[in-house]
């Protein structure tokens, strides 16, 4: 998420070095519009950047991870989901240990079960 805004940063710095080497920086009918371009340009670089690199959080339903914690019936607590620890909220009761599967999300949280002794749910 840094990444987005530190790229556009980077193609303003070399921007405006290079107006300031070349001299004509100094004029503010250059500089301004100038300015004005370099900044939209790199406004609408991020914009892109940011709304291509946004993750899909849905990736998670149907993956299998570890509770951290005891969660009641509907209650929440926290699971480990591919070395991430994540908000759940269960859809039976889960004790703490218990190997569990994402069924869904609600915002941030993830909907989990506990997954059976065979693997399956």
């Amino acid at each position: 998420m840094v990444s987005h805004i530190v790229i556009p940063i980077i193609i303003i710095a070399i921007v405006i070095a290079a107006l300031v080497l070349t001299g004509e920086y100094a004029n503010p009918i250059v500089a301004i519009p100038s300015m004005a371009i370099v900044g939209f340009i790199s406004y609408r670089i991020s914009y892109v950047i940011y709304k291509t690199r946004k993750r899909n959080l849905y990736t998670y339903v149907g993956k299998i991870g570890k509770a951290v914690e005891d969660i009641p019936l509907n209650g929440e607590g926290y699971v480990i989901i591919e070395g991430e620890m994540w908000k759940a909220i269960a859809e039976e009761p889960i004790v703490e240990g218990d190997r569990v599967i994402v069924t869904g999300m609600e915002g941030l949280k993830l909907r989990v079960k506990k997954l059976t002794s065979d693997g399956k749910n």
